[in-house]
């Protein structure tokens, strides 16, 4: 009867801490898989984080290049309006002559047509330059909301990975306990 009872005393103590340590390795193996998943979809958020500020430089380039295309226009209008002064000069200078005036009128209303279909098409560059500068701010909006909205994803990934590696360390801790427990309880057992 004492031999059975010391048997099934060694059988429980071996079997309790496989049992133990297998529910251990479960919840382990299932932090490691969290903390993979984590990691991965942190990894994903940071490149979807550096496509945006790639996206953002690249809105930033075509706005600076709008901007230069629109400056380089208020240029050519500039000029354009400096011909037609220089053009009213010489109607000025033309009225001496009744015959030169008459050519000079007929080249100067095609010049006149011709800069008024220039200052038809700069209007309408103009603003098709102010909705596209319309558009990229307002892209370059969605694309900061976007990354400040990848940014706060990031930040709760983060505390989640502290919150499970805290959790993971204090299973540790709790298996070497066991562990401890086990090999105090097979030296009182093998003396």
């Amino acid at each position: 009867m004492m031999k059975r009872t010391r048997i099934m005393k060694c059988v429980f103590t071996a079997i309790v801490p496989l049992v133990l340590a297998g529910c251990c390795r479960v919840d382990i193996e299932s932090l490691q898989a969290a903390l993979a998943q984590t990691e991965l979809e942190r990894d994903n958020l940071k490149a979807q984080l550096d496509d945006t500020d790639q996206a953002r430089s690249r809105l930033a380039e075509q706005v600076d290049k709008l901007g230069k295309s629109r400056d380089q226009l208020s240029g050519q209008v500039a000029e354009l309006n400096k011909s037609r002064d220089q053009l009213s000069e010489q109607v000025a200078e033309l009225n001496k002559s009744k015959d030169q005036l008459q050519e000079k009128i007929t080249e100067l209303s095609g010049s006149r047509d011709e800069l008024q279909e220039r200052l038809a098409e700069s209007s309408k560059l103009s603003e098709n330059l102010q909705k596209k500068n319309d558009e990229l701010v307002r892209a370059r909006d969605t694309a900061t909301a976007r990354a400040q909205a990848a940014q706060r994803r990031i930040d709760e990934l983060t505390a989640k990975l502290q919150r499970e590696t805290a959790k993971v360390l204090e299973l540790q801790d709790q298996l070497k306990m066991v562990q401890a427990a086990l090999a105090e309880l097979q030296s009182k057992l093998n003396p």
